[in-house]
């Protein structure tokens, strides 16, 4: 998959579980956005953001972030984090009026937009797409990083769309300026637990001591 401007992904490895991911704001953007690289290597510590020019060789490049010719962000997520994963578009949900700001992308694999982007909300309620065809969403608060939910469709389980949504979701905060970390407290349901257990950054994950409900919506037999 090519990254905004061309630039490709180095095919290098998948670096070891806990290895740090820090970012790269190559360039200032309209509305406060920035091209970013999020690199996963030791030269910096986890999370840290540094202002390019930055050379990161051969290192691993989680994702680049950029702004199409529509001024829409766009996200790209290297594909070897996410092996036989369909591609996703997104669909952005501010939450302004909390106490503290939240956000939501909810995601999609019609090919009404090129993968990775994402869109505003009056933008998909002009387009002839369903909220039923939905694949998943994610939910995080922008100030602390703090992930609130993550939900997957039934169907669409077991090809890395959590991850998927995650990577894309850290993507965005850093994209934006917001807090470069992502993370999970310790309310999860039992398919998050699941996921915290296979996760590349274990230590973001807040040992689990509230059991979240499923997030499935109840059988109709």
């Amino acid at each position: 998959m090519a990254a905004p401007g061309g630039a490709k992904f180095p095919e290098v490895p998948l670096p070891p579980p806990g290895t740090p991911m820090w970012h790269v704001r190559d360039a200032k953007l309209s509305l406060g956005r920035w091209r970013c690289r999020t690199i996963g290597d030791h030269r910096f510590t986890d999370s840290s953001v540094v202002d390019g020019p930055i050379d990161t060789g051969d290192s691993f490049v989680y994702a680049y972030s950029d702004v199409d010719t529509s001024g829409h962000s766009i996200l790209r997520i290297n594909p070897a984090l996410l092996p036989d994963t369909p591609p996703i578009w997104f669909v952005a949900l501010p939450e302004r009026n909390q106490p503290s700001p939240a956000i939501s992308l909810v995601a999609f694999i019609t090919k009404d937009h090129a993968p990775g982007t994402v869109i505003s909300d009056p933008e998909f309620f002009s387009m002839a797409v369903d909220t039923s065809q939905q694949v998943g969403a994610i939910r995080w608060w922008i100030d602390s990083g703090i992930v609130d939910q993550i939900f997957v469709a039934e169907q669409w389980r077991r090809q890395h769309l959590g991850r998927a949504m995650i990577a894309s979701a850290q993507c965005y905060q850093v994209h934006n300026g917001w807090t470069p970390r992502l993370a999970s407290n310790g309310r999860r349901t039992a398919l998050g637990q699941q996921y915290a257990e296979a996760a590349l950054f274990p230590d973001r994950f807040a040992p689990l001591d509230d059991p979240a409900p499923p997030m499935d919506p109840p059988s109709k037999e």
